[in-house]
């Protein structure tokens, strides 16, 4: 059998399928809407070919070795946060509060940082140009210290072509599933609030950036302030939301108008949404979806 980090070319989901199964009917399709294919309307597709790219979480060596240690670190925290999203579900359909341990809103708390960090329309932000230039000048030094001296135009081709794009994919693949210590911080010192629809014409969506921050009276939108509102569908009338001081739970009744803010949110910053159903995709993409009506 061969080894994880020698696998041939694999799909990597970067919206979880164990998300995805939530929000889709017995034959695990959903509606979709990519901005990137407009063209196409909105198409029905099976989860499997939803929120994914090839080889997204694997970091490539020098001589082409292909390692997907990431991919197996993010199944894990998935593996954890799935029977707590399953039993935040059940209860908050009950109007029941979560009651979540610290163990279970640190395993949220990672769940939250892993999504931000893996999905492409987010990742970018997460890095930056410099780490890039950091790690070609250290592979730069190290070949120098070797006695291979680059001239200037080959050190100009580093930064610019192909090697420069591997870094940075290695980069963004190898620190998916790295908790951002800082940012681990901050969110354990805020609690989390669930919300549930009440509208069943009105389901919540799933976005390739599957996040909608909503700003705090103070019209501040870090999570430094704990009453910014970071909001994460886990169900077509579930939402969980980072939201409050540390150990605060609420549960919340949504009307259409706050599940269409949420997901107008989300739309909006994201390259691909998907539905259950269909015309509350075509309610967020209007005439472009035309073209498949």
């Amino acid at each position: 059998m061969s080894s994880p980090r020698h696998s041939t070319a694999r799909r990597h989901h970067y919206l979880p399928e164990m998300i995805q199964k939530r929000f889709a009917g017995p034959d695990l399709h959903l509606w979709s809407f990519d901005k990137r294919t407009a063209s196409y309307g909105i198409q029905r597709k099976p989860i499997a070919r939803l929120f994914r790219e090839w080889h997204l979480y694997t970091t490539i060596a020098p001589d082409g070795t292909r390692d997907t240690t990431t991919e197996t670190r993010l199944s894990a925290i998935e593996t954890r946060a799935c029977p707590i999203i399953d039993r935040i579900i059940a209860r908050a359909r009950q109007g029941i509060l979560p009651q979540l341990t610290d163990v279970e809103r640190g395993t949220l708390c990672d769940l939250f940082i892993a999504q931000f960090r893996r999905s492409p329309d987010t990742v970018q932000s997460s890095v930056e140009r410099q780490d890039v230039d950091g790690e070609i000048a250290a592979g730069v030094a190290t070949w120098e210290a070797a006695g291979r001296t680059l001239s200037d135009e080959e050190k100009a081709d580093l930064h610019s072509g192909r090697l420069a794009a591997r870094i940075k994919q290695n980069l963004i693949a190898g620190t998916a599933a790295d908790p951002l210590a800082h940012s681990g911080s901050v969110m354990m010192q805020r609690g989390f609030s669930v919300g549930v629809s009440v509208a069943s014409d009105c389901p919540f969506i799933l976005g390739s950036n599957p996040f909608a921050r909503l700003l705090s009276p103070n019209h501040r939108q870090d999570l430094g302030d704990p009453d910014t509102e970071l909001w994460f569908p886990i169900a077509p009338d579930v939402a969980l939301c980072s939201y409050g001081p540390a150990g605060h739970e609420q549960v919340s009744v949504l009307s259409a108008e706050g599940v269409n803010l949420i997901n107008t949110e989300i739309a909006r910053q994201s390259t691909v949404i998907a539905s259950a159903c269909r015309d509350v995709i075509l309610a967020l993409v209007g005439p472009e979806a035309a073209a498949n009506v």
